[in-house]
């Protein structure tokens, strides 16, 4: 199998059991009440506390008890190069994910749908880095949390350019972003020079 084949097959595996328990969340979590802004700030922290600030350890523990401790000194070993590019691309994923968080909570009528999406993507993230460990293709597993994240700032910029100036505002903040996106799928397809 291609590596592109098994990535594509890792996230085709993780999407169905993601949707479907992002879905059985949103029903079985009981009620939520409260400040939307103080809730949403609550399930970015604990995500953030169960992904980010957990790779950011097992990186600092690896350097602090194996020859990594000089980081210029090559040492590292495949452990430290996974759970580095682990660190980065949540750190990478945070930044998309928490404002978006933030703005579902503010539109969301039922608070449950941000504790399920936090759930959800806190969940990815493992598996991302649970697949990277097994084979760097497996990444794929995880990769879910990665459209969660694109998804949730799409979706919060999108409502907030039509609270704006209708779909005027909408089609202004997000025309230039998918024009891009068309731009480089199509542009990175072709083989580089």
């Amino acid at each position: 199998m291609t590596p592109r084949g098994k990535i594509a097959l890792a996230v085709g595996l993780s999407l169905p059991p993601a949707g479907l328990l992002w879905v059985a969340l949103c029903h079985a979590l009981p009620p939520i009440q409260g400040d939307p802004m103080a809730f949403a700030l609550g399930c970015s922290a604990a995500a953030l506390l169960l992904t980010l600030a957990l790779g950011i350890e097992a990186v600092a523990h690896e350097r602090l008890f194996h020859a990594s401790i000089d980081p210029l000194a090559g040492a590292d070993s495949r452990r430290l190069e996974v759970n580095q590019r682990y660190l980065r691309n949540t750190l990478e994923q945070a930044a998309l994910f928490v404002p978006g968080l933030f703005l579902l909570a503010h539109h969301a009528s039922d608070l449950r749908v941000v504790a399920a999406t936090a759930i959800v993507w806190t969940l990815g993230r493992w598996a991302y880095w649970i697949g990277y460990h097994v084979d760097p293709m497996w990444r794929g597993i995880g990769v879910f949390s990665m459209g969660i994240s694109l998804a949730l700032l799409v979706y919060g910029v999108g409502v907030f350019g039509h609270a704006l100036a209708g779909w005027a505002g909408t089609a202004a903040l997000l025309g230039p972003f998918v024009l891009v996106e068309i731009y480089l799928f199509v542009a990175l397809r072709r083989p580089a020079a």
